[in-house]
């Protein structure tokens, strides 16, 4: 048998391993408590980490919805050009004014 486990056997059978009742609570207290605190980290840091997956699907979809925007303003800014507007007015079949009378608003 080796050194060490002649020493293990002979503290054993000497009682050198024992544990009163009051150590034993307070090994068991201190697991107890390290337990939870682990477990409110673990808790902590993936609620941390869905709130930032989270923020992140939302930046993604202000950056697509801001692509959108601009590009509506592109399309907007090409249908109220005057040259398209002139055309859209010819196709609906309206013309160009040959006489044009103005209305004073000023009593006489």
């Amino acid at each position: 048998m080796s050194n060490f486990m002649k020493w293990v056997t002979h503290g054993i059978k000497r009682g050198r391993f024992e544990i009163d009742r009051q150590g034993a609570l307070y090994l068991f207290t201190s697991v107890a408590l390290l337990t939870l605190v682990a477990a409110l980290y673990l808790m902590l840091v993936s609620h941390t980490a869905a709130r930032g997956r989270h923020i992140q699907q939302l930046q993604v979809e202000i950056s697509q919805l801001d692509r959108e925007i601009e590009q509506l303003e592109v399309d907007i800014a090409r249908e109220a050009a005057v040259s398209r507007l002139q055309e859209r007015a010819t196709g609906l079949g309206f013309e160009p004014a040959v006489q044009v009378e103005y209305l004073s608003l000023a009593p006489q």
